[in-house]
């Protein structure tokens, strides 16, 4: 196998993995239909601060989630297309 697409696997094995903790997989699930802030997750979740962020900071590094500021809020979303396709799938799955 070409060393690019080794990388592609090593990539989509780190998201599976981080996909596979429960409260990321629903935090993804929550992000598939809009855009969160953080006090939303911990209240929704609750999850302390730090509990919230170490998720979200894993996701952010593996380019799952965006995160961006509204105003005093940082609000997530989810950033890459092919996790959201994966998400699609997952909450028809889930809903059924």
């Amino acid at each position: 196998m070409e060393r690019k697409n080794m990388d592609k696997l090593h990539l989509w094995a780190e998201k599976l993995k981080a996909m596979g903790h429960p409260a990321r997989l629903e935090i993804l699930m929550d992000l598939y239909h809009g855009s969160y802030d953080l006090k939303r997750i911990m209240e929704k979740y609750h999850m302390s601060q730090p509990a919230v962020s170490q998720h979200l900071s894993i996701m952010r590094r593996l380019g799952m989630i965006r995160c961006s500021r509204e105003g005093v809020s940082m609000c997530y979303a989810i950033l890459d297309d092919d996790v959201k396709q994966f998400i699609s799938v997952l909450t028809k799955e889930v809903s059924q």
